[in-house]
């Protein structure tokens, strides 16, 4: 951790353990000590974008389609960028998401919906490690703090207020 567009370890391990172990359920939980303050620090890209697209990806982690039959299905997700706090995420572009179907990590994203975005980039490693999957993608939504955003102007602003003054601090 602390790389600014670092793969994290923990989600790396998370993909290859189910790929190794995939009778195994595993569940999310936040982190010991994770605050807003971190979540911003750490994430490559935090944008509010709306998603235009999602479809299944046939990328493999390890020897495993990572839509096939053991639990996980690797989504792909296409946005367009609205505002930017951090990092430099395409107008029109493609993150990813993963779901253990037992332990319900991901993020469920629908097609339409407007999301505050904390990407966790890929660095040199993960990308010569996994190199289908950072080729077709700018990075994995963190489980922890993407959102959907309200559909209310009011509410909206209220949602956005802490992510604009973090971006302003940095």
């Amino acid at each position: 951790m602390g790389n600014r567009f670092g793969f994290p370890a923990s989600l790396a391990h998370a993909l290859l353990g189910a790929a190794v172990l995939p009778g195994i359920a595993s569940a999310c939980s936040m982190p010991a000590g994770w605050t807003p303050q971190r979540a911003f620090a750490e994430a490559a890209l935090v944008f509010h974008g709306r998603v235009t697209a999602t479809e299944l990806s046939s990328t493999k982690l390890g020897d495993v389609p990572a839509d096939a039959g053991d639990g996980r299905i690797l989504v792909n997700v296409r946005y367009e960028t609205i505002e930017v706090f951090k990092g430099k995420p395409e107008a029109n572009g493609t993150i990813s998401t993963t779901t253990l179907i037992m332990g319900g990590c991901g993020v469920p994203v629908l097609t339409g919906q407007h999301f505050l975005f904390y990407v966790d980039g890929f660095d040199e490693k993960a990308r010569k490690g996994l190199p289908e999957l950072a080729g077709q993608t700018q990075g994995m939504i963190s489980i922890y703090d993407t959102q959907m955003l309200p559909p209310n102007p009011e509410l909206l602003d209220e949602v956005l207020a802490e992510v604009r003054a973090h971006a302003k601090k940095h």
